[in-house]
């Protein structure tokens, strides 16, 4: 809000900070706001990986695209006050559409709100039947799953009248999907068993194993009793093992000649390598004297020619240090030689450096004297300079810091006006998000035919647009039902005694149970509806509800 103070003029403080306390509230709220959906998405009970889950905002813009995980997973945190259509997909199968709400949560609830969410959603795969794509199509318009924010709980609820009467038909109709495909499966694997046996049979009679091919073709034959190949080769495999026994029994008997005749042979051939080793053994004593002899007569000669070469060693030895010890001796007098020369040409090199430096002095003295009385006139001209540019400087300052001021105020009351501007917007975006929000929710328990959590949606709706027709009429519509239902339970108590009446019906191809319930002069019907495929329902008024509800409040007494 502008407040005035003076006529023409703005005062932009507090606009300044109703947006920025706007601003730190959201991020305050978004901040600990901690609520989380970790999905699964499944095929036949097990995780379906590469299905797509798309995320749209209550303005039905795509928020984030998430690919589900080879374990079938996907994870999304929710933000407070919004709404969310979630899409899951993937092509050649169904697509399923799930709805969460958030909106309604108190600010201070929401500061310390958390939760998680663990929806499972089963896919399967598109029927070939057009009139089954057409049912699906037309069951798929409902959510498959709702959840919303209840205020009177502080937490997200699960609208399960609908979940489980949307469950309940996905489920039927995933069986009429099935069926076909059950069938057509069956045989494959029929099939599939009989030709791994066959298989199995034909490499093991390939490597000879009978009893492994037998029982390959034994286990063929008792998936497919009619098929000829599996009993031609049982009987061709009885054939070979008695061919094969026969010729066992052949080879046996001649192994057993060879044998002998080996035997024999070996006998003769040890005897006559015992005679050829011993005559060996006296010409290799022969040879090992005479090798011996020769090698003590050569390990004398060696010794002496060793002698020879030590005492020849020991004079070279003795005639080198005579000659190092005269070439020391003479090296060490060039050396003093040497250091003398040196020292005499040092020392006069170092007077003639000390007279140089000496008169190098005098004259730097002469030329510092000279620059110091150059440098102080210089001094004083800069100084000179340097004060007439400060004081044009700081008159510059001046002009810029004047010219500055009246440019920031200009600047800070279009910034005032552009985030007065902002907060306006925003205001009604929030304020249409949960109008929507209210009216949305209204319409899903509407459907699913509860009345009070619709009426309390469409009322909280009016309370924020008053003039919107679209909650009015709703309001009325849902007034109109419950009195209808009203008058429904007053006709039943009229036709029927108190306490429980059981009828049963076929319609069509379903069977049909009827129960009610008259209490006072009100009464109630239970329905329970058994298909032909083996599903059954349960309604209360029309409504659905759980096997356990039936048999809780249906007791025939």
């Amino acid at each position: 809000m502008i407040l005035n103070t003076t006529p023409g003029k703005k005062k932009i403080v507090p606009i300044l900070l109703a947006g920025l306390l706007l601003i730190a509230f959201n991020a305050t709220l978004l901040a600990q706001f901690n609520y989380k959906v970790e999905g699964i998405v499944k095929e036949d009970g097990k995780p379906l990986a590469g299905a797509v889950v798309s995320i749209f905002d209550f303005e039905n813009v795509k928020v984030k695209d998430i690919v589900t995980t080879a374990a079938g997973t996907w994870s999304y945190s929710l933000k407070p006050d919004e709404e969310y259509n979630i899409f899951i997909t993937k092509p050649g199968y169904i697509n399923v559409k799930i709805m969460y709400s958030t909106i309604g949560i108190a600010p201070a609830d929401a500061k310390k709100f958390k939760g998680t969410s663990n929806p499972q959603v089963e896919l399967f795969q598109l029927p070939a039947d057009a009139k089954l794509v057409a049912k699906l199509t037309e069951t798929l318009n409902k959510p498959y799953l709702s959840y919303y924010y209840s205020a009177d709980d502080n937490a997200m609820i699960g609208d399960e009248t609908l979940n489980q009467a949307m469950q309940q038909d996905m489920a039927k109709l995933q069986k009429l999907s099935d069926g076909p495909k059950a069938a057509a499966k069956e045989a494959a694997e029929l099939e599939a068993n009989y030709t791994a046996a066959i298989s199995k049979g034909d490499k093991a009679l390939a490597a000879k194993n009978y009893s492994q091919a037998k029982e390959g073709y034994n286990e063929a034959l008792a998936l497919k009793s009619s098929e000829q190949y599996p009993k031609a080769k049982l009987a061709e495999i009885d054939k070979m093992m008695a061919d094969g026994a026969a010729r066992e029994k052949a080879e046996k008997e001649k192994a057993a000649a060879d044998a002998a005749e080996k035997e024999r042979l070996a006998k003769e051939k040890a005897a006559a390598d015992a005679k050829a080793s011993q005559e060996k053994a006296e010409k290799d004593k022969a040879l090992a004297d005479a090798a011996a002899k020769e090698k003590a007569e050569k390990d004398k000669a060696a010794a002496d020619v060793a002698e020879k070469a030590r005492i020849a060693k020991e004079k070279a030895a003795a005639d080198a240090a005579e000659k190092d010890k005269l070439a020391k001796e003479k090296a060490a007098a060039d050396a003093a030689e040497r250091d003398r020369i040196a020292k005499e040409k040092a020392d006069k090199d170092a007077a003639e450096k000390d007279r140089i430096a000496k008169e190098k002095a005098l004259a730097d003295e002469k030329a510092a004297k000279e620059k110091a009385e150059k440098d102080k006139a210089a001094a004083e001209l800069a100084a000179k300079a340097k004060a007439e540019k400060e004081k044009a400087d700081a008159e510059a300052a001046e002009k810029a810091r004047i010219a500055k001021e009246k440019a920031d105020k200009e600047k800070a009351i279009a910034d005032a006006a552009e985030k007065e501007r902002l907060a306006k917007e925003e205001e009604k975006r929030v304020f249409e998000k949960k109008y929507k929000g209210f009216i949305t929710r209204g319409d899903s328990a509407f459907m699913a035919k509860n009345y009070p959590v619709a009426k309390t949606a469409y009322t909280e709706a009016l309370g924020m647009k008053p003039a919107d027709e679209y909650p009015k009429a709703k309001l009325v519509e849902i007034d109109k039902e419950i009195a209808n239902a009203e008058l429904f339970k007053n006709d039943l108590a009229k036709k029927y005694p108190l306490g429980v009446t059981e009828e049963k019906v076929k319609e069509g191809s379903n069977n049909i149970t009827r129960r009610i319930v008259v209490i006072g002069n009100k009464g109630v019907l239970y329905t329970k509806k058994e298909t032909n495929f083996g599903t059954v329902y349960y309604f209360k008024d029309g409504s659905p509800i759980t096997e356990q509800e039936w048999n809780k409040e249906t007791v025939i007494k």
